[in-house]
């Protein structure tokens, strides 16, 4: 076993202690303090137990304790005074109070293997040195837990996460040792009034920031600056990383894509929201199950690249094949994982395609329930809730949405559930405003046109209109109410009373 903190190692295979990779001359006994002190550095050991560890079965004073306590502090620059790395608790014993990385000797000697699949190491956060370290590690251990939602992630545990540290380890020190593709830091400070947390994400291969961030809030609502900075944090990182594993993707040969690459990519594709890119998506997904067909994301994947096809009638496409493929993939992907967030999501708005909104919110809450930083489980939620029902409105969801991935692709969706909701409530001046917001969103479907549309019909202005309109017709030459509704299958009620009147209107 080897022991890493700051710039030293502790090797006990060898009875070795080396700083900055140069031996450090200690005595025997001084070397078992160190070691024994490392080794327990949960709790504080009373002088007896050392004792005992040091001189089995010998009685000894504690001076000679107290000078070989000496010695080891001095081995590692550390005193009495400073208690840096040994800190004395008085009348019971002493403890090691340094960040702690271990590894098996033969770790050290050959690199560990990586993970085949995306894989993340959250090191304990740095507070300030006037605060309480419970903020820090219950942040860190937060993330930890929000991530290991993330059915396609790896996460390093907490136990053994923390026993790590950026500052007393290099990059590559933590690539050997845990074998991940990348590594959160955190760093709390306190301004004032205000908590402010940097975080950095690193792919430690090359050693490059993926994203960096400061996140603060006011101390005085700890909790709930807490919730925000760990929602905030996950739903940031599942976007960074599968983007980062897509375009790591794209630079391989097709023909050399794993099952995980092949479904990153597909990601990719799908969220362009064309037909092209669709078919792309589409074919590598397939790959991936070709690849591995007991991988449910990459069925859950086939199933939305299919929905794409059925909802947005690409041309070419069987509708009814498609809507066969969605659900039967989805229904597939349920059965090999129950608990992913992604299958129970493609489960749900399956039932979209067979105008059966009711039916897809029992599954659109459980990845929900799954995954609370689910953007995308609560945007499929809110307008699944606008269409199954005259009474519930989207507002919450589309809030939490937006919140949790202010930059997600979905984002002309988000936009849309607030369209819909002010549309419910007569709100015409502001479901128009949503309403074209939605639609100048990057990759924003035809069906967003018609309802910037229909919103401006509604609100008196016929020009404006017929701009969205013909916009719409331009990018789907066959688009029309019956299209509108069959994409979106609104239940009787103000939302479709109002588009269907504004549509009929405009000749659509």
């Amino acid at each position: 076993m080897v022991y890493r903190f700051e710039s030293y190692q502790l090797n006990i295979h060898r009875h070795e202690l080396l700083r900055d990779g140069q031996p450090v001359a200690v005595e025997p006994q001084v070397f078992s303090v160190l070691q024994a002190l490392i080794e327990h550095r949960q709790r504080t050991l009373r002088k007896d137990e050392l004792m005992e560890m040091i001189w089995p079965g010998r009685i000894m004073s504690d001076a000679a304790l107290s000078g070989r306590i000496k010695s080891a502090r001095q081995a590692i620059d550390d005193d009495g005074k400073q208690q840096r790395l040994i800190k004395t608790v008085h009348g019971v014993g002493f403890r090691f109070v340094g960040q702690v990385a271990t590894a098996d000797y033969n770790a050290t000697v050959n690199a560990i293997h990586e993970y085949p699949r995306p894989s993340i190491l959250v090191l304990p956060f740095v507070g300030p040195a006037n605060s309480q370290a419970v903020l820090p590690q219950g942040l860190a251990h937060d993330i930890i837990t929000g991530l290991s939602r993330l059915r396609w992630l790896k996460v390093i545990a907490r136990a053994s996460a923390f026993q790590l540290s950026a500052v007393n380890q290099t990059f590559a020190d933590l690539r050997r040792v845990t074998g991940v593709r990348y590594c959160l830091s955190g760093c709390l400070e306190l301004v004032g009034p205000q908590l402010a947390v940097n975080l950095e994400l690193v792919e430690l291969s090359d050693e490059t920031v993926l994203w960096a961030d400061r996140i603060t809030g006011k101390l005085d609502d700890l909790h709930a600056v807490r919730a925000d900075i760990v929602t905030k944090t996950v739903s940031v990182l599942e976007l960074h990383i599968s983007a980062n594993e897509a375009q790591t993707a794209l630079l391989k040969s097709p023909d050399n894509l794993d099952a995980w690459e092949s479904y990153h990519l597909g990601l990719a594709h799908l969220y362009r929201f064309n037909d092209r890119d669709t078919r792309a998506a589409t074919a590598l997904f397939e790959q991936a199950i070709s690849l591995e067909p007991e991988f449910a994301r990459a069925h859950a994947g086939l199933s939305a690249a299919q929905f794409q096809n059925a909802f947005n009638r690409y041309p070419g496409v069987d509708r009814d094949s498609s809507v066969g493929i969605a659900r039967a993939s989805a229904e597939r992907s349920i059965e090999l994982d129950p608990l992913d967030p992604l299958a129970n999501f493609v489960m749900g708005r399956s039932y979209w395609l067979s105008g059966d909104s009711h039916a897809s919110l029992p599954w659109l809450e459980r990845a929900i329930a799954l995954n609370p930083n689910y953007a995308h489980g609560y945007y499929a939620h809110g307008l699944a809730s606008l269409m199954a029902s005259q009474e519930l409105r989207g507002y919450q969801d589309a809030t939490q949405a937006l919140s949790l991935s202010p930059l997600d692709p979905f984002l002309y969706g988000f936009y849309g559930i607030r369209a819909f909701s002010y549309l419910a409530d007569e709100d015409i001046h502001s479901a128009r405003q949503w309403a074209e917001k939605a639609a100048c969103q990057p990759g924003a479907i035809a069906v967003m046109d018609l309802m910037a549309a229909a919103t401006c019909e509604l609100a008196g202005d016929p020009a404006q209109a017929q701009v969205w309109l013909g916009r719409a017709r331009a990018r789907k030459p066959d688009i029309n109410r019956h299209y509108f509704f069959e994409a979106l299958p609104f239940a009787q009620g103000q939302v479709r009373t109002h588009i269907l009147a504004a549509l009929t209107q405009l000749g659509v």
